[in-house]
């Protein structure tokens, strides 16, 4: 009897655990859905932000250096036609001075020709009124006969100089006109091909006010990229403050193993090149940046041994990918990253040994081949793992 109620004491206090269980599991997976994005997950957002901001202001500075060099062809090409306008201008100037005397030259020439025209029509009338005289009286008025044929021939000479020089006079005039019809079309020419190159200026000059105006919405919107750019870099380094705070939590393992010098095993025995030390100084998105461990290569798969006795942490952060954070006391920290796969039983709050197997070699983050990213924090400050090294 009393082992059966002994029985129903136990299964009634399981059936109260479940039904926290039931109560509770929301709640946490609610306070999870609705946390705040990690430091590794902020500086994965930021680092894309940033190289999407900087993307945008090398096309600026692209787009302004395009503009820059369309201003400078059409201002070269305006200068051109400036210098060519001028000198049109001044080939203008002088036809026109040259058509100015040719129609002073016609114009004399007319009032010429006029003149000659008058003084042959008084001599016609002069002839035609001796033409119904008494013949007989002129002749008896004349002393020989040779006088006679002498004022018959003088008559005809008279007639045909003037014929002559009507002739030559309005040969002048007709020379005259077709040389400034020559004139007047080479000037509308000239003005024509003026009018074209003054509109490819306007057009040149345009085309330079449009440059500039590309120029300056450019450059604002490389000022704004800046500034927005500079805002990201801020946040970038809070972010890798956050997580630098985050490497060098402790769990809270009161564990303090050996005596501060020489405690740590190798954590990947038969693999000792490292292809990045700690201290190592790279620039990532223009943020200089210092290499917080080392960078041992090894194939994929490679096993991963505990350095030292600790707790298991498993927080998994982009930037290190699958990693294991071990607290070995309350102020020493060592990480591994990159992990293909942490092994079997590696979850977080278990106790491990020194060289016990915590995981394998992989490219699992920010990574860029196999290799263990091995780190040491003390007092949430990243430090050389070699002092720590047996």
């Amino acid at each position: 009897m009393a082992r059966q109620k002994g029985f129903v004491r136990i299964l009634c206090a399981v059936l109260a655990l479940l039904m926290m269980a039931t109560l509770v599991l929301p709640t946490l997976t609610r306070a999870f859905a609705d946390d705040e994005e990690t430091p590794a997950e902020k500086i994965k957002r930021l680092s894309q932000e940033i190289a999407e901001i900087n993307k945008k202001i090398e096309e600026n500075k692209d787009n302004i250096e395009k503009a820059e060099e369309t201003k400078l062809y059409y201002q070269q090409q305006s200068n051109a036609l400036q210098a060519q306008i001028a000198a049109m201008k001044e080939d203008i100037a002088i036809r026109q001075e040259d058509l100015e005397k040719k129609n002073l030259a016609i114009a004399q020439a007319a009032e010429e020709l006029q003149a000659a025209k008058d003084a042959f029509e008084e001599r016609l009338r002069g002839m035609y009124e001796m033409r119904y005289s008494s013949t007989l009286s002129i002749l008896l008025g004349i002393d020989d006969i040779s006088d006679a044929m002498r004022f018959a021939e003088n008559l005809q000479q008279i007639a045909v100089s003037d014929n002559q020089l009507i002739e030559e006079m309005h040969d002048k005039q007709q020379k005259l006109e077709s040389q400034r019809e020559e004139i007047n079309a080479a000037l509308d020419e000239l003005n024509a091909q003026r009018e074209q190159l003054e509109n490819t200026q306007t057009a040149y000059q345009q085309s330079i006010q449009n440059a500039d105006a590309t120029i300056s919405a450019q450059e604002a919107e490389q000022k704004a990229n800046e500034e927005v750019n500079a805002d990201l870099q801020a946040q970038f380094i809070a972010a890798q403050k956050e997580f630098a705070a985050w490497g060098g939590s402790s769990t809270g393992n009161t564990y303090v193993p050996g005596d501060g010098t020489g405690q740590f095993s190798w954590p990947i025995p038969g693999y000792y090149t490292l292809s990045s030390d700690f201290g190592t100084v790279r620039y990532i998105y223009g943020v200089k940046d210092v290499h917080r461990g080392m960078d041992i290569p090894a194939p994929a798969g490679t096993p991963i041994y505990a350095a030292a006795d600790g707790v298991v942490s498993t927080k998994a952060h982009w930037s290190y990918g699958t990693c294991v954070k071990i607290s070995h006391s309350p102020s020493l920290v060592t990480i591994y990253g990159h992990m293909s796969a942490r092994a079997a039983g590696i979850t977080d709050g278990v106790f491990v040994t020194k060289g016990q197997l915590i995981g394998y070699v992989g490219s699992t983050g920010n990574s860029t081949g196999n290799h263990l990213h091995f780190e040491v924090n003390l007092n949430g400050t990243p430090v050389s793992a070699w002092p720590y090294l047996e």
